[in-house]
């Protein structure tokens, strides 16, 4: 006897071994149970999910001869023949190799005739997106009001190829691609029912390399079979080379580094596995815009298409790029795809695309320079929100850190808070009651600045401003209280860091707030000391407070991690009031610049 391969042997025979597809599978179940059979289905979904299998068993069940029924016998011989492909009830037609409008009317020309002794004639039409316009509109009729013994099932994997006057005669079925770790265990058992000897690593590795088909997880467990002998991960990574997806990432983590070199060695290896450049440049294409949708939109993870186990480092990688610097990746990608068409060395086109992502100055386009530009922004806005220990020389310019204060002691009824802590726009630069300083006078302020406990000069007289609360008088309820305000101050600050905080909430006040958020990746991230800075900023501006901050995992910790601690007042450049936000300040000190003179410039 001929070898069947695995992934014929081994073919769902019920509903209960589909795998992945509950949702198609219990509603189809009930509605055979319950009599309320449709005339016409269409199947969708990615390949090897199971719909071309569904619609046998749907058949198996209505011809059984103990139904219709939602568990078929499987061994009477309705059964036994659909399971064989001989059925004269159950008529297949691959639309693929049968899409001229012919072979559609001679299909129909039976559907009017009787059964051959079961009770439904059921017609399987596979990949059913390759009709053509004539063979859709010669099936519109029947499909809308076939005879009572008729069933049609369609199946595809492009759903929009379809007609829309064809999809609104059917019920449509979504099919998912089936999890890593239900094809893993799948994969297993059947291992065992064939004596394969094959590591556990191994089998995980052909479930990820399937991308969710289980026809191509049994196809390549076969392959590895025949290599003989134990099958170590080793071999599975020969067989399949690294993932594509894995690939991409570290793809996009050259370019993210600007590391020009990288990108071509990970071209180089995606041209050794035998990978087809515009195909490559199409997943490149997704991949950037998976990230856009992660930087620009972290609430919408619905929206993408990409496994559960690839999520959390998508997510992280996501972390490197900015929303202009990912909408530039897939400017220069449509580019090329386009160019593509008519060019006979795709490897090329994609090559000085991807190099122009990761290097603007290598592209003399307007997106280039935007590249540039965004890339000496981004830099001025890292060393904006980074204040000075002390005020750099302008050869050798120091990073800036965002001025943290701390509350300052409640002045009494006869005090009026200085202008330059008063956090009202008009106190910024209290300018016009004098002259225009000189950038050294400046500096010499800055480097004059005092400890809060020595007398301030004489400041001029303001609105009054409610002082912020002492620590002291601040409790665990008071941060509940504020919680929703300061959730709702960090997403003005950044969307990112809010996401990973929906949902948290304060647990405990005791020095230090504990911040319990829903998993460790979570509380791993919040723990970094920008966003954590960032939290403890959005809190001051809610509750005029400012502590240390740790976060716990929900579930997972005892100890809590705590974050890097906030600088204090006497170690943070006081630049709040006229330096910090000054551009030409920011210019001077972030290209370590000086000003010659001030021309007509007033506060």
């Amino acid at each position: 006897m001929a070898y069947l391969s695995l992934y014929r042997k081994y073919r769902s025979q019920t509903f209960e071994e589909i795998l992945g597809q509950e949702h198609v599978t219990t509603t189809l179940g009930n509605a055979i149970r319950d009599g309320r059979v449709a005339h016409s289905y269409l199947f969708t979904g990615p390949r090897g999910t199971g719909k071309t299998s569904t619609a046998r068993v749907l058949a198996k069940a209505l011809n059984c001869e103990k139904g219709p029924t939602p568990t078929p016998c499987g061994v009477c011989d309705s059964c036994v023949a659909i399971s064989e492909g001989s059925s004269l009830d159950v008529i297949e037609m691959d639309a693929a190799s049968h899409s001229k409008v012919d072979d559609t009317r001679e299909i129909l020309a039976g559907v009017s005739l009787a059964t051959a002794g079961g009770r439904t004639k059921i017609y399987v039409i596979d990949e059913v997106h390759m009709l053509s316009t004539a063979s859709f509109n010669a099936l519109l009729k029947t499909l809308e009001e076939p005879p009572p013994h008729v069933v049609f099932v369609l199946a595809t994997t492009e759903a929009h190829a379809v007609l829309p006057t064809i999809v609104s005669r059917t019920q449509r079925f979504d099919f998912r691609r089936i999890p890593a770790e239900v094809l893993e265990r799948h994969l297993g058992e059947i291992a065992k029912l064939e004596n394969i000897d094959i590591e556990p690593d191994a089998l995980a590795l052909v479930a990820r390399s399937s991308d969710g088909s289980a026809r191509d997880a049994l196809s390549t467990l076969d392959q590895l079979a025949s290599f003989g002998g134990h099958v170590s991960v080793v071999d599975a990574e020969t067989l399949l080379g690294r993932r594509s997806e894995d690939l991409l990432v570290d793809l996009f983590d050259a370019i993210a580094a600007a590391d020009v070199g990288k990108v071509f060695s990970a071209i180089g290896t995606f041209v050794a596995q035998g990978t087809d450049m515009r195909q490559l440049a199409l997943d490149c294409l997704e991949h950037a815009r998976s990230l856009l949708l992660l930087k620009s939109a972290p609430d919408a993870e619905v929206l993408l298409d990409v496994p559960t186990e690839d999520r959390p480092g998508l997510l992280l990688q996501a972390e490197a790029f900015t929303p202009g610097h990912v909408v530039r990746i897939l400017d220069l990608l449509g580019k090329a795809i386009v160019e593509m068409r008519n060019a006979p060395n795709h490897r090329l086109l994609l090559e000085v695309a991807l190099v122009r992502s990761a290097a603007p100055e290598t592209d003399p386009s307007a997106n280039g320079l935007l590249g540039r530009i965004e890339r000496l922004e981004r830099r001025l806005g890292i060393e904006s929100d980074n204040a000075p220990a002390a005020s750099p020389p302008a050869q050798a310019p120091a990073p800036r850190s965002t001025p943290q204060r701390a509350p300052a002691p409640s002045p009494t009824p006869t005090e009026t808070r200085p202008p330059s802590e008063t956090p009202t726009p008009t106190a910024a630069r209290p300018r016009k009651a004098a002259p225009a300083s000189t950038p050294s006078a400046r500096n010499d302020a800055v480097a004059r600045a005092e400890p809060e406990d020595k007398a301030a000069p004489a400041p001029q007289p303001v609105a009054e401003t409610a002082p912020p609360a002492p620590v002291g008088e601040i409790g665990l309820g008071h941060v509940r209280d504020a919680w929703h305000v300061t959730l709702q101050e960090v997403n003005k600050r950044s969307k990112r860091v809010g996401a990973l905080l929906n949902p948290s909430r304060p647990v405990a006040f005791d020095e230090t707030i504990t911040v319990e958020v829903q998993s460790e990746f979570h509380r791993d991230t919040m723990s970094e000391g920008k966003n954590s800075s960032l939290l403890a900023d959005a809190l001051h501006a809610a509750l005029g407070i400012r502590v240390p901050i740790s976060f716990v995992a929900r579930g997972h910790d005892s100890e809590p991690h705590v974050a890097p601690p906030v600088e204090s007042l006497a170690e943070v450049e006081d630049t709040t009031a006229t330096d910090s936000d000054d551009p030409i300040e920011l210019v001077r000190q972030g290209l370590g610049g000086e000003v010659v003179e001030e021309v007509g410039r007033e506060g």
